[in-house]
């Protein structure tokens, strides 16, 4: 890849990931206070407990990039401060504004390097960037079927939803 290329593609997935921040957050937000130990299975996270694996796989894949090696060791545990949904969004907003502002002023040839993912993988630096987006989404999903299994009103992630409906849903 080209950093040409990594710049066009990394200005591209910066702005989506921007975008996907913002419904992220809004998701989080709907989790009800009394619901945090809501598990859809027995062997399922709770739902605190998937919203903060989202954030802060978010934030290591990020952090990853910028030191130009993917660490082993992240966890995903739920620090004893974290109580609900609000006090996700409120450290995901910490984490997320000053990651973006520096993942934006990375140059095309820093994405266009190549970056060993845990030995797996060796694709150039911008391709985590989807794979960030990749995570956020699938996960987020699992985690609005929690909302709606639990009773909580769903937001519009796409488009509308039944607690949330668009203006054209609303028309109808």
């Amino acid at each position: 890849m080209t950093p040409e290329e990594a710049a066009t593609l990394s200005s591209h997935l910066l702005a989506d990931l921007q975008r996907e921040s913002q419904i992220t957050r809004k998701v989080f937000a709907a989790l009800p206070d009394n619901q945090t130990g809501y598990r859809i299975h027995p062997k399922a996270r709770t739902a605190l407990e998937l919203a903060w694996h989202i954030v802060v796989m978010e934030t290591w894949f990020l952090d990853s990039i910028f030191q130009g090696q993917f660490y082993a060791g992240v966890s995903s545990k739920v620090p004893p401060e974290i109580k609900t949904g609000a006090d996700v969004v409120a450290w995901y907003d910490e984490q997320f504004e000053p990651n973006f502002k520096k993942a934006s002023k990375l140059s095309g040839e820093y994405f266009a390097r190549p970056l060993s993912f845990l030995r797996k993988y060796d694709y150039p630096a911008v391709i985590y960037l989807q794979m960030i987006l990749s995570h956020t989404i699938h996960h987020r999903g699992q985690f609005a079927a929690y909302l709606r299994a639990m009773g909580a009103q769903v937001p519009a992630i796409y488009g509308g939803s039944l607690d949330e409906p668009s203006e054209k849903s609303a028309e109808a």
